[in-house]
């Protein structure tokens, strides 16, 4: 089915079944950034150069560890961030 049909039969659909389409959705999106963080974690590694876009705009660092689904990474003057794996990009 494609994604127009399914955005024009929404307003079909009653509150349960509407509910379990968004579980179902969720798990997706949750599988989906499972497997990018699981991808990023084998590619990237504690020393890499690294930069993302966070809330204060483009940064870059260089990472200490990588966890499960984040990483710490130094930006200078003694501060370490924990940065989510799927913002990361290497430099």
């Amino acid at each position: 089915m494609e994604l127009t049909n399914i955005l024009n039969e929404l307003h079909t659909l009653n509150g349960d079944q509407l509910r379990s389409l968004n579980r179902a959705v969720c798990n997706q999106m949750s599988s989906i950034r499972d497997r990018d963080s699981a991808l990023k974690r084998r590619t990237l590694r504690a020393g890499d150069k690294v930069s993302w876009n966070g809330r204060n705009g483009y940064t870059e660092g260089t990472i200490t560890r990588v966890k499960r689904k984040k990483a710490i990474c130094d930006v200078g003057s003694g501060r370490s961030w924990d940065v989510p794996l799927n913002m990361l990009t290497a430099v």
